[in-house]
């Protein structure tokens, strides 16, 4: 249509008296006389063209200007390269700051908060499947964060049972340590068998025995493996509020005490929810939270932890500080005791007691990653 290409034009020749206009801005005082006395014609001669609306001149007066720009302020070598590479440093800058003071993702590592917020998880499966090979296998993970893995043996030897360096559980075949994504069987508490010791429909498909031999290329476990949830921190809410009860938070490990931390890993970050608060008594009692001897309720994440599908409510651990009901945790005036949704299976407060305040980097608020029933609002 006429007034769009009229329009457009018109756009291109403002274009061009601002870019000629910024050059005498920049180097008019130190480019050559008679190119700045050319692009100051250029500028004035394209002005009065948009002024008096004598759109036949826009194009060739748009032109010139631009040509005067160029004398003004040359454009130097490899210019659009160096004005990427800056864009990529400004980003990468505000990145960084956003990091560092407002919003920051955390992965969440363990089940300690299952079923709440998960960590990596697995289903048993045998052989990967047409969504398992390349390149859909990466769709597949970019959307669900699952992909088909299979552990073989490394060497051959007689296969046992062990934990790597990072607590993880797996094969050990010829002295070399496989990991194997699985969940421990809360109710067997003394398994006389992989099979009794790990929850089969919530783990890896474990193939080998304890005590069999495996030659090197062996099939020892295969599954589909989930990526635990990817989540948002805002580290901006405790400079404007106090920690409540009920939080989803993360916090530094570092400043738990070494006499207090046991098995606690140092120079990172545990997520739990927030129980206690400065001050008060933390027991449980028929597996539900209490404070100061009061059972909680509120918010609306403790009855469900206490009666909601998939959750077992709080327990009791014959070797934490809460070894039975009546026990009681009290906390000190700068004090806040995390516990993890999942304590049949959480290294939480129940163990280190409480944690200050200035441990505490800020509470979740989103589920980024991966998309499904967890995605969004964490709570």
């Amino acid at each position: 249509m006429e007034w769009l290409e009229r329009r457009r034009e018109k756009k291109a020749a403002k274009e061009a008296l601002a870019g000629v206009r910024q050059a005498l801005r920049m180097r008019g005082d130190v480019a050559e006389a008679e190119s700045v006395r050319r692009a100051r014609e250029a500028a004035e001669s394209l002005r009065d063209a948009l002024q008096n609306g004598e759109r036949e001149r826009w194009g060739a007066l748009s032109e010139m200007a631009w040509e005067a720009a160029g004398t003004v302020m040359p454009a130097g070598r490899f210019a659009k390269w160096k004005e990427n590479v800056e864009v990529l440093v400004v980003a990468l800058g505000l990145a960084m700051a956003c990091r560092t003071y407002f919003i920051q993702p955390f992965k969440i590592p363990t089940g300690s908060m299952q079923p709440t917020l998960n960590g990596v998880t697995a289903r048993p499966q045998t052989g990967g499947g047409w969504s398992d090979k390349v390149p859909v296998s990466w769709v597949k993970w970019l959307a669900t964060g699952e992909s088909y893995k299979e552990v073989r043996a490394k060497a051959a030897g007689r296969v046992g049972w062990g934990a790597g360096p990072d607590g993880k559980e797996g094969y050990v075949v010829g002295g070399i340590f496989h990991p194997v994504t699985v969940t421990r069987n809360p109710d067997a508490v003394m398994p006389r068998s992989l099979e009794e010791a790990f929850v089969g429909e919530q783990g890896m498909q474990l193939h080998a025995k304890l005590g069999d031999w495996a030659q090197k290329g062996d099939l020892l476990a295969s599954g589909v493996v989930r990526a635990g949830d990817h989540v948002f921190v805002n580290r901006m809410a405790y400079r404007f509020g106090a920690p409540a009860r009920g939080d989803i938070v993360v916090f530094d490990t570092n400043f738990i005490p070494t006499n207090q931390a046991q098995q606690v890993a140092r120079d990172t970050y545990y997520i739990k929810r927030l129980v206690g608060l400065p001050g008060e008594r933390i027991g449980i009692r028929e597996g539900r939270l209490t404070v100061d001897g009061e059972t909680v309720r509120e918010p609306k994440a403790f009855e469900r932890q206490a009666t909601g599908e998939g959750y077992r409510g709080y327990v009791t651990r014959p070797d934490s500080r809460l070894r039975k009901e009546g026990d009681e945790i009290a906390l000190g005036a700068d004090e806040f005791l995390p516990f993890g949704d999942n304590t049949m299976s959480s290294l939480d407060g129940r163990y280190f007691g409480g944690v200050s305040e200035k441990a505490l980097m800020g509470p979740a608020f989103c589920v980024y990653w991966p998309f499904g029933a967890h995605w969004g609002k964490c709570w």
